[in-house]
């Protein structure tokens, strides 16, 4: 595998969204506590375009229009982070196909981003206020800032509101941004791009071991839980397969050495669990013959995923 450094910007092509997502949570480092978050608001996305930032312990997905308000976290998160390592996602949805969403994604780090979004930020003009007893109101933005904290509470709901001129202007400048971008792009395969994502969260571990793929605590309990396949402990002499029991018995919260991993032959089993996963979280409900296959546990073992 070559090790050096990765281009500026990669595009990885016609892939299941919310399955690329999950997947950034477990092999890109362990993001498993805003899994549920993220692609709950991935699916819930009324438009075409997502953006994911990642920084070095959390990740925050939501419309790509949200990273261009700065009245929200997502582009808080995007114009504070500091971290030197951090990247940002660009999803873009092109087809569903039986119920799931499919598309191209480009990867780059986090400062061409933040770029862009500091010279195309997109301002709110005011807030549209509701009181409790239903009155509704609007205000400036100075109104708005100069009220007391005591009289925003007061409010029943309320929300900013931008100039539908320019969220259209916005629209057409992101459309023909992402294009520019995909043009220029380094093209990676999907595969290839989480081995080396994963091999970057390898060698932040205690015992690395660079043949295998490094999982979260998390995502190793759910494999062992529900029979996906083996499991590895990270240890000084070397990877340890656990027992199916540990999962239950310890909940693999060891003292120490709690990094766990999976062989490149067994990488089935954490296709299976982002299925699951992604399944659950984005409210599709697999039909009787999507469901797991557990043919693999009588046999004693977990059926190969092609060699990456």
């Amino acid at each position: 595998m070559k090790e050096e450094p990765l281009p500026q910007i990669y595009l990885v092509r016609d892939v299941n969204l919310a399955e690329f997502a999950y997947k950034l949570h477990i092999f890109a480092g362990d993001f498993l506590g805003e899994s549920e978050f993220n692609l709950r608001s991935f699916a819930t996305n009324t438009s075409l375009d997502s953006i994911a930032i990642m920084g070095k312990r959390h990740m925050w997905l939501s419309d790509a229009v949200l990273a261009y308000c700065p009245t929200t976290e997502q582009y808080r998160m995007a114009v504070t982070t500091e971290y030197l390592g951090a990247r940002a996602f660009l999803f873009h949805a092109e087809r569903t196909e039986d119920g799931r969403l499919f598309g191209d994604v480009l990867m780059m780090d986090l400062d061409t981003l933040r770029q862009e979004i500091e010279k195309n930020t997109l301002y709110p003009y005011g807030v549209s206020m509701v009181y409790r007893d239903g009155t509704k109101a609007e205000v400036g933005i100075e109104k708005w800032e100069a009220m007391e904290l005591c009289e925003k509470d007061a409010l029943k709901n309320w929300r900013y509101l931008y100039a539908p001129e320019r969220t259209e202007e916005w629209e057409q400048y992101y459309s023909n941004r992402f294009s520019q971008w995909k043009e220029q792009a380094f093209y990676y395969m999907e595969q290839d791009l989480e081995e080396r994502l994963n091999m970057e969260y390898m060698l932040e571990a205690q015992n690395p071991d660079t043949d295998m793929y490094r999982i979260p605590l998390g995502a190793a309990k759910q494999i062992l839980l529900n029979g996906d396949g083996p499991v590895y402990r990270l240890l000084p002499g070397g990877a340890e397969e656990l027992a199916p029991v540990t999962a239950i018995t310890t909940g693999l919260w060891y003292m120490e050495y709690r990094e766990f991993a999976v062989t490149p032959e067994n990488l089935g089993g954490v296709d299976r669990l982002v299925r699951r996963e992604t399944d659950r979280l984005t409210g599709r409900i697999p039909r009787p013959k999507e469901r797991p296959d557990r043919k693999h546990e009588k046999e004693g073992k977990c059926c190969p995923r092609p060699e990456r």
